[in-house]
Parts: structure tokens; sequence; C-alpha cells
């Protein structure tokens, strides 16, 4: 005897293979279109990757730039060496000449204050 419930339930090799091999294309495809957005989204992070890249490189390049521009204005060591020793001997003389005006000024107020002195000793004599 044969069941009808049993009987409908059963399907043919040749449907079950074809069923099984449509549930793995379908497998298949879903994973190729899951690798195909990932693809797609990994090539979307690496652009934009490449442009901050780029962007901190251009600031880099600016700030080398900069850096170059501000070393042509630094002075070199010898020309340091020559415009020190410049101002120092420059320094030497203003304070010898502060020196030698202090020293004139000196000489100026003790012969102000000699004079009186002198003529008090020569009013003294006299009387």
């Amino acid at each position: 005897m044969v069941d009808e419930k049993t009987n409908q339930n059963r399907i043919s090799t040749k449907e079950y293979i074809d069923l099984r091999i449509n549930n793995v294309e379908t497998l298949i495809k879903g994973q190729m279109d899951f690798n195909k957005q990932h693809f797609e989204l990994n090539e979307k992070a690496i652009g934009k990757a490449e442009a901050s890249m780029l962007v901190r490189l251009e600031s880099m390049n600016q700030f080398r730039e900069q850096i170059n521009s501000e070393r042509a204005n630094y002075i070199t060591k010898d020309n340091y060496i020559v415009t020190q020793e410049s101002i120092n001997h420059r320094i030497r003389k203003l304070e010898e000449a502060g020196a030698f005006s202090s020293g004139r000024m000196w000489m100026v107020m003790a012969g102000f204050a000699l004079v009186p002195t002198i003529i008090a000793i020569i009013a003294m004599f006299i009387r």
C-alpha cells in the first residue's frame, strides 16, 4: 500500500538535485553580491584615505616651504661673528668715551672744589 500523503511529499532525485543546485547558486550569488559591495566600500574607503593623505602631504609641503623660506632669512655664522665683533667694538668705544667723560667731569668738579679751597688758604695767609 502506498500512502497518498507520503507520495505527495516525495520528489524525484532530479528535482531534489535541481533544488539543491538552485539553493547553492542563490547562496553563491548572495556571496558574490556581498563581496562586490564589500570591495566597492573598500575602494571608497581607499579613495577617501588617499584624498586625506594628499591633503596632509600638501600641508606638510607648505610647512616645508615655510621653513625653507625662513631659513633663507637666517644669518650665517660668519656674518653673525663679523656683526657681533663690530657691535662689541662700538660698545667698547662708547664705554671708553663714557669713562673719559666721567674722568673729565671728575677733574672739572675737583677743580671747582679746589679753587675756593685755594682762595680760602690764600685768604688765611693774607690776614
